[in-house]
């Protein structure tokens, strides 16, 4: 019975471990990964607010700190505001979700979008099965929202 209990502890500190080593690691790569942002407004746009809400979800998970700054942003494209993401999903699809005129390496679009997914993929996973935090996890948390709500306001005003 100890045994399981050693197990299941080494198995919580390794994914923590994992996932703060990710968020160092998105943190430090930011500024590439939306590099592309401005050109493929409205998809990065979605793309963040969709890793914004699961960050927010983690952090009031382990977080007792107030819970105001983290609701949910509303998202602004074409002169009409969402404030959900299957609003917005659904009017992407609609207009926006054509092959794009502007030539950039689609190399680095799709890096940046995989660094993305990774982070979210990383945060569902300790969603569903993290048990521990830590304040070195709670700051990544916090800088990471600081980072794209600062790219989401800014966008907003362009």
């Amino acid at each position: 019975m100890v045994l399981n209990f050693l197990i299941a502890d080494a198995v919580q500190n390794h994914m923590l471990a994992e996932l703060i080593g990710d968020m160092k690691k998105f943190l430090s790569e930011y500024d590439t990964i939306v590099f592309h942002k401005e050109l493929y407004r409205s998809f990065f746009l979605y793309t963040l607010s969709i890793l914004r809400g699961k960050l927010a979800n983690l952090l009031r998970r382990f977080s007792t700190l107030p819970q105001e700054d983290f609701e949910d942003k509303v998202i602004e494209c074409c002169g009409v505001w969402f404030n959900k993401s299957s609003h917005f999903q659904h009017h992407y699809s609609l207009v926006h979700n054509k092959r794009p005129q502007q030539a950039i390496s689609l190399c680095e679009l799709k890096m940046a979008v995989t660094k993305i997914a990774l982070l979210e993929r990383r945060v569902c996973d300790y969603l569903v099965a993290g048990e521990i935090a830590n304040c070195e996890m709670i700051l990544y948390l916090r800088q990471i929202l600081k980072k794209i709500d600062t790219t989401l306001e800014f966008s907003e005003q362009f």
